[in-house]
């Protein structure tokens, strides 16, 4: 079946393993952005670092199967390899694995481990745009003509930035401004980038947490470099790229609350949403534009409402009636007593400094007649 080569075979498709891939089928203009070697051309780097083992091939690009996955937007190389029957996992040697421990690639204690491969062309092949820095659908996908088609299925438009990307399952299109930095090539072919976001999922921890020091001061675990390294933060710019992450991050929660922020917590829609015609519809608004904008709790039943609006004090005054009769109420006492009360909620803005006087002095004299 693979005319007297290694193969395998995928569902009824047969494929031929050749220099430590599987052969699929080349695209002329995807043959424009990658060379047969795993270079990328065009200015274009991969997210994921790519170094050369010279006891494998002297020029061939491979991947640590690890970055290839998380780059792709997998959580781990496990489930890569199970939802990408086309990626040929290669398995370290002991020789190659010292020598990806003394260029730093991986931390020493991977020695007594196993590391797994893959090439860099197989993987751009495969994920395209999603493994570059910076990477666009479509004008960075190597089958451009499929990528299309599913970028206009997502309903992205080709061009568009890649941006960050988390498991495929709950992928959704998140733009990043930051991916699109450009870091300058080693000139040797290979790259340093990484896929895995500064701020990770599940939580705010980042890798500029802790002590408040920079992420190169002190010492440096193999686990902390090897992702700064995917990130390309070097020290000129790992403080740019946190202050870029900030702004990025206020950016979008601040959209969120805004989106979230309705008339009266979005409680009074339905009632407001079902008048028609212009004068109606006027009066909707006024009326709308005149009332707070809160966030419904559906468990409570409350309506936040932002503490800036909140009042910040509160005060009691009771006034006499000078007309008894006028109070309703019984005549027992204790536990049967019961009357009705009057109460009047005012809410004042903060006074000036002037009216603040002259309110504290109205408030000193009225609780001294009450007193007396």
């Amino acid at each position: 079946m693979g005319g007297g080569k290694p193969f395998r075979k995928v569902g009824a498709q047969v494929y031929v393993l050749e220099n430590d891939e599987l052969l699929t089928e080349d695209d002329p203009k995807g043959d424009q952005k990658i060379d047969k070697d795993g270079v990328l051309q065009g200015g274009r780097q991969f997210k994921a670092q790519t170094f050369i083992l010279p006891h494998r091939h002297p020029t061939r690009q491979y991947m640590l199967a690890i970055e290839a996955a998380r780059t792709s937007g997998y959580k781990d190389s496990l489930y890569y390899f199970r939802r990408n029957p086309l990626m040929h996992k290669l398995v370290c040697t002991q020789t190659e694995k010292d020598e990806l421990i003394v260029a730093g690639t991986i931390p020493s204690h991977m020695r007594t481990r196993s590391v797994t491969l893959v090439t860099a062309r197989s993987a751009y092949k495969r994920h395209g745009a999603k493994m570059l820095r910076g990477g666009k659908w479509v004008e960075d996908d190597y089958y451009e003509e499929k990528a299309l088609a599913d970028t206009l299925a997502k309903g992205l438009k080709p061009g568009d930035l890649v941006g960050e990307l988390t498991d495929l399952l709950s992928y959704a299109s998140t733009k990043d401004p930051v991916a699109a930095q450009s870091q300058p090539s080693r000139g040797d072919g290979t790259s340093r980038g990484g896929g895995a976001t500064l701020y990770k999922p599940g939580g705010p921890t980042t890798f500029f947490g802790g002590n408040g020091l920079g992420p190169f001061d002190g010492d440096l675990s193999m686990i902390k470099k090897m992702a700064i390294q995917r990130e390309g933060v070097d020290r000129e710019n790992w403080m740019w790229t946190a202050a870029s992450k900030v702004q990025e991050w206020n950016e979008e929660w601040t959209r969120a609350r805004r989106e979230r922020m309705k008339v009266c917590g979005g409680v009074l829609s339905a009632e407001s949403n079902g008048t028609d015609g212009d004068g109606p519809e006027r009066k909707r608004r006024k009326m709308d534009n005149d009332l707070p904008l809160g966030v419904y709790e559906p468990h409570s039943g409350i309506v936040h409402y932002r503490e800036d609006t909140q009042p910040t004090r509160s005060r009691w005054e009771s006034m006499r009636d000078k007309k008894p009769a006028e109070v309703l109420g019984g005549s027992r006492v204790g536990a049967s007593a019961w009357g009705l009360a009057w109460v009047d909620t005012m809410i004042e803005l903060p006074p000036d400094d002037e009216e603040g006087k002259q309110e504290a002095a109205r408030i000193k004299m009225v609780t001294r007649l009450e007193t007396t």
